[in-house]
């Protein structure tokens, strides 16, 4: 993906720090025996559930005689959580395998509704962890990441503990911040919509090389040895505004 109006930063956090002066909107620790249906829309509920505090976000691949289909899942905050700039963070332990993805941040509350503003970090196993995000509107769509072969984490830390991944939209820029440390700033004034935050689990067609599947021709593949896959937690979610 292209860069758009990229300042990498120095990992300082900044004196202010991107909670100064706001106050909690919305979160949930998962304490409860099941997620919160007043907070929570859910796509494939069969592989969504809460153990020990944690939200669990599972994958799973099925293989049959003719090939494969991978299973993911998805929660979004509900419509009434929806809000203009703030600060989004979670507590996630992405996967160690390859082969499918996590995601963690904020999409448009309206798909149908431009311009519109899409930031999130996303984990491809490992410690293979991207600040991403994509802003569309009349001039088309651009996407925002840091350069190729630049990464934020290190010595296994993406998927051997939680870390605490934060967004910050502002008037006049999306800012990506680790542990409180910013990583990446998109200057960009704006008219955005309304943002919903969400969490993800799931594939892309390039993961599919990495899960040890064959092809045998267009969306046809065949499973080959490979090892297990580790499912997505989430610790909390909190938006301050």
């Amino acid at each position: 993906m292209r860069s758009l109006f990229l300042l990498l930063l120095t990992a300082v956090a900044s004196a202010q720090g991107p909670k100064l002066g706001r106050k909690v909107v919305f979160e949930d620790q998962f304490n409860a025996r099941k997620l919160d249906a007043a907070k929570w829309n859910v796509e494939n509920p069969n592989f969504v559930q809460i153990q020990e505090g944690k939200l669990v976000l599972i994958f799973q691949q099925t293989v049959w005689d003719s090939g494969s289909h991978s299973s993911s899942c998805r929660v979004t905050a509900n419509l009434k959580h929806a809000q203009r700039h703030g600060y989004f963070e979670a507590s996630v332990r992405f996967n160690e395998a390859k082969g499918h993805r996590g995601t963690f941040g904020f999409c448009p509350a309206n798909p149908e509704q431009a311009p519109a503003v899409e930031a999130f970090f996303q984990g491809a196993g490992s410690d293979d962890v991207l600040p991403l995000g994509r802003f569309s509107g009349p001039e088309g769509t651009r996407d925002a990441q840091l350069p190729e072969r630049q990464r934020i984490l290190g010595g296994g830390r993406g998927h051997k503990r939680f870390n605490e991944y934060g967004i910050l939209w502002s008037e006049k820029s999306v800012a990506w911040f680790l542990e409180g440390k910013k990583v990446m700033e998109v200057e960009r004034s704006d008219s955005f919509a309304p943002v919903s935050v969400f969490l993800a689990h799931g594939d892309t067609e390039q993961d599919k090389k990495h899960r040890g599947l064959q092809s045998l021709g267009r969306e046809t593949y065949v499973a080959v040895p490979t090892r297990g896959h580790d499912n997505i937690l989430v610790d909390w979610v909190k938006i301050w505004n």
